[in-house]
This record gives C-alpha cells, sequence and structure tokens, in this order.
C-alpha cells in the first residue's frame, strides 16, 4: 500500500489527469480531493502538533538590534542525545543563550541546509533545461540578493521609526 505522500501524489496526478490544469493551485487539489474522497485529515498526535507550532514561534520570532539589523530571536541546533536514542532540536536565544558549540553547529546546519537546497534548485534547474530544451539560468551569487533584502529591511525600519 502507497504511503500518505505517495497517495497525495496519485491524487495530484487524477487532478491534472481530470482537469488539464499544467500547474495546480493547492487550495483547488484540496478542495477536488475532498469533493472526490482523495483526500481526508490524518489524525495526529497533540505533542507533534503543539511542537510544530512552538518551533513555528520560535523560528519566526525576529528581533531589531541597535543598528537596526533584524535577526532571529531564537536558534537551532540538532544535537545527538545517546540517552535518548536520537536528534534532539536545542533552542536557544540568539543573545542570552546557547554555548559557543552550540552556536557554531546552529550557523553550520543552517548553511549545510541552504547548500542542500541550492544543489537541489541547481538540480531541478538542469533538469528542466533538459527536458524542455531551454536555458534557464540559476545565479549562484546572492550577495546583490543580501543587499536588497538588507536596503529593504531598513527603509521599512525607517518607515515604522518615522510613523
Amino acid at each position: 500500500m502507497a504511503n500518505y505522500n505517495e497517495q497525495v501524489m496519485l491524487a495530484v496526478q487524477q487532478f491534472t489527469d481530470e482537469t488539464g490544469q499544467n500547474a495546480i493551485n493547492p487550495d483547488d487539489f484540496i478542495t477536488w480531493a475532498l469533493a472526490n474522497g482523495k483526500l481526508s485529515p490524518q489524525p495526529e498526535d497533540v505533542r507533534k502538533l503543539l511542537k510544530r507550532r512552538v518551533t513555528t514561534a520560535m523560528r519566526q520570532k525576529r528581533l531589531i538590534d541597535e543598528d537596526g539589523v533584524e535577526y532571529r530571536a531564537m536558534q537551532c541546533a540538532v544535537t545527538w542525545d545517546k540517552d535518548a536514542g536520537g536528534q534532539i532540536p536545542m533552542w536557544f536565544h540568539t543573545d542570552t543563550g546557547g554555548t559557543s558549540n552550540l552556536r557554531k553547529k546552529a550557523v553550520k546546519q543552517r548553511r549545510d541546509g541552504i547548500a542542500d537546497d541550492v544543489y537541489r534548485a541547481v538540480s531541478d534547474v538542469v533538469h528542466m533545461n533538459k527536458v524542455h530544451n531551454e536555458e534557464i539560468q540559476f545565479v549562484m551569487d546572492f550577495t546583490d540578493d543580501y543587499l536588497d533584502r538588507k536596503a529593504a529591511e531598513t527603509l521599512r525600519a525607517d518607515d515604522e521609526g518615522a510613523a
């Protein structure tokens, strides 16, 4: 029997076959899937649900320092706990928490995650170019992206300060 993700992807294929759409809006797909009995909510452990909500809140909390730099208030490093026999996410406050080792581990893990995302994005572009005979480019230098976002953040802070 197919796992849940495989069942969803089968339903997506049925939806695209039935509607002829070559790009889908998840809301439209969900409406169709519920109406056609292709999806139903899955029971979920309340602790897992709360953990996801708590970690989302910690991940999204931002602070602004005296120089106007916006940063995440909380950081996470995944550690190994031999007693628990698995990986444990350890959250700490950027300004007051964690150890030097935990902070370095958090930065390394964030960078590794970004590198994984870049690898997957480039692989997707290579494949799309091959399948569609296109020359889509993926620029690897993110300096301008950083500077654009930093300028937008500074303008936003200036606007909020003037209000």
